[in-house]
């Protein structure tokens, strides 16, 4: 049985109605070798530039885990047999959704930072507002804070970004793919976004943890920095053919033979490090 075979099993076994109508389509499209990608035109030194849509997807581990990927594409684990059930949002793979055009550079920098929440007022009649804060920013930020009457209380946490990126303040991350989501056909496969605000709750159900699902309903319409409102979560999965490029962390970008296998095996896309710059 071919890895094709097996999703649509575990699609018509898990799946009705509209949600399985969903994850098969998503399916058929993941197949779908006749589609042309946008190439970049990066050279050398140049600063990468993010636009609105892009998607980012990190990994754990280094090459083993980056080789599947390249055969495989992103795939939710629960359809390939790897799922310990303890994921809030499933049958799914998690992105990170630019929001707006950035340089790669500025949007490590912001979330290699901290997420603040605090309260204006006290009692029934307090606000709260949460921030992300940039890198090196935290003193300044929790300097305005503390000087502001109105603010009673604040807290602070990492981004998650940092847990599942590589990033300024951690080396647990060293691998995150580029995707460019541009084409008319990674348009039609974001459409299945977990988080796509015109799907109906029954459709929704299978893709939620059912301890989470009650508060995902209000969160999806209500999201902020620490939902947080910078991700998505794409049904069955993405092709790896959308990837353009690919971030290295501080410690594989100085190992020659990994970035050598990496350009291998993407021959046509560029690796880029911590500072935004392309390496090769």
């Amino acid at each position: 049985m071919t890895n094709r075979e097996k999703y649509i099993k575990y699609a018509n076994n898990t799946f009705d109605g509209k949600s399985r109508e969903l994850v098969l389509k998503q399916i058929d499209l993941f197949y779908n070798d006749n589609i042309i990608i946008p190439k970049h035109n990066y050279k050398i030194g140049d600063d990468v530039k993010l636009k609105k849509g892009t998607f980012m997807h990190g990994i754990p581990g280094l090459l083993d885990n980056f080789d599947w990927i390249i055969e495989n594409g992103f795939v939710a684990i629960d359809f390939t047999g790897n799922s310990e059930g303890k994921n809030k949002i499933k049958n799914s793979i998690g992105m990170w959704n630019i929001k707006e055009d950035i340089l790669l550079k500025d949007y490590i920098n912001n979330y290699s930072g901290i997420t603040i929440t605090y309260t204006i007022g006290r009692g029934p009649g307090s606000k709260t507002i949460a921030k992300l804060i940039p890198y090196h920013k935290f003193d300044e930020e929790t300097e305005k804070i503390n000087n502001d009457d109105e603010i009673w209380t604040y807290w602070g946490e990492k981004t998650k970004e940092v847990t599942f990126l590589p990033s300024l303040v951690s080396d647990k991350r060293q691998i995150a793919f580029i995707l460019n989501m541009e084409s008319d056909y990674a348009k039609e496969m974001i459409k299945a976004d977990v988080w796509n605000k015109e799907l109906d709750e029954e459709t929704l159900k299978e893709f939620l943890d059912y301890r989470y699902y009650p508060k995902f309903l209000d969160l999806r319409f209500n999201r902020d920095a620490t939902t947080t409102d910078r991700e998505s979560a794409i049904m069955f999965g993405l092709p790896s053919k959308l990837i353009e490029g690919v971030l290295v962390g501080r410690k594989l970008e100085q190992d020659s033979e990994a970035l050598k296998h990496i350009k291998y095996k993407l021959n046509n896309c560029y690796i880029c490090n911590l500072d935004g710059k392309v390496i090769m």
